[in-house]
């Protein structure tokens, strides 16, 4: 009896053991078995509610290609873009996107543009071109309910570049979910967004394997390191706060790929360089002896520049105290306010006479002093 159970055992030990592997399979990170899908806008059909962005120099198409050089195929990339992302198609292409994945692959979300809140119950939504009063965009939640009813794959990764993206941590949380999530977004819920590519930015040098990401500095970059590198590119470069999240089985130490070797243990640093006219927030990512190369926050590679040690100075950051009484810029009027609390440049505020729906984190830029 012992002899006939033998292969019995070794059958189901067999299966037992294809299972465990093909889990841990898809819990790495794959190109290959990785489903993209770009929403990216920088014009809208109602121009006066959405301001349009410059056409020039978009980073949501050197995102889309950078992921198709580290190996996802091109025929598993949606990109719909401007006039194209109507809220009728992103849905319905979505839709169909979202049923094409195998088990165990994984899909990458990512949605560039304008994000606004309904102005009655404070819903958060992504402005397709179409919307209007009459025509509600991409709603937060519907995105990852999406992906629930749909994706028969195990991980999905969502990162937004817009107002209020930080609301679909929220959203993704909000209730049970059978796909693991990585959460990559500009912002806070309650926190406008940046017109700078900054945020975008990161997650390319992240998936470039730029060395400045790499913060261990072991030859690999996690998703957990680009997490970081984009928190601190936002507060530094555009005072605002990131918002990074994993859920169920998403590994933030998954590794995405290898990092270039750094030439200094300076590489990465935050700092303020003089250039031409005065002094400008940027990082660096390259060195020699004496000098420098810095990349500015808000311009192009093409303007990386070198400079001495003598043009690179420690940042200045503009702070208010907590609980000092403040002024604070909304659309162009300015609201006596107060500030709750402080990170770098960035001010969590609550404005006079105002329910606690309408506090948010803003920029020194929005912020002087009670006259």
């Amino acid at each position: 009896m012992r002899i006939r159970r033998a292969p019995i055992v070794l059958l189901f030990a067999a299966i037992f053991l294809s299972a465990a592997l093909q889990v841990k399979a898809a819990d790495n990170w794959d190109p290959q078995r990785t489903w993209a899908f770009f929403v990216c806008l920088v014009n809208w059909k109602d121009s006066n509610t959405f301001a349009s962005f410059p056409t020039k120099n978009r980073k949501d198409v050197v995102l889309r290609d950078t992921l198709k050089s580290r190996g996802v195929p091109e025929t598993q990339i949606v990109y719909l873009n401007d006039s194209k992302a109507t809220i009728a198609t992103v849905e319905r292409q979505f839709t169909e996107f979202l049923k094409k994945p195998a088990p165990g692959d994984w899909v990458f979300v990512y949605f560039e543009g304008h994000g606004y809140k309904n102005e009655d119950d404070g819903t958060p939504y992504l402005a397709t071109y179409d919307v209007s009063e009459k025509v509600k965009g991409w709603r937060f939640d519907s995105i990852p309910d999406a992906i629930e009813r749909n994706f028969r794959g195990s991980h999905a990764i969502i990162a937004l570049d817009n107002c209020y993206s930080g609301a679909m941590a929220d959203a993704v949380k909000s209730k049970p979910r059978k796909v693991s999530y990585g959460v990559l977004t500009s912002s806070l819920a309650s926190q406008v967004s940046t017109g700078n590519w900054t945020f975008t930015e990161s997650l390319i040098s992240a998936f470039n394997g730029a060395a400045f990401v790499d913060r261990d500095r072991n030859g690999s970059i996690t998703f957990a390191e680009l997490g970081k590198n984009s928190e601190e590119d936002m507060l530094f470069g555009e005072e605002q706060m990131a918002t990074i999240a994993f859920t169920g089985r998403f590994d933030p130490a998954t590794v995405i790929g290898k990092a270039q070797t750094a030439a200094s243990s300076r590489v990465g640093e935050r700092v303020e360089a003089y250039s031409v006219d005065g002094w400008y927030k940027g990082f660096i990512i390259d060195a020699k002896t004496g000098s420098h190369k810095v990349h500015y926050y808000g311009y192009e590679s093409s303007d990386d520049e070198w400079v001495t040690d003598k043009m690179i100075r420690t940042p200045k950051v503009v702070q208010f105290a907590k609980g000092a009484a403040v002024e604070v810029e909304w659309q162009k009027k300015w609201y006596p306010a107060k500030v709750l609390d402080v990170k770098g440049g960035s001010h969590y505020i609550t404005y006079n006479g105002y329910g606690k729906e309408w506090d948010e984190w803003v920029s020194s830029k929005r912020i002087r002093k009670k006259s």
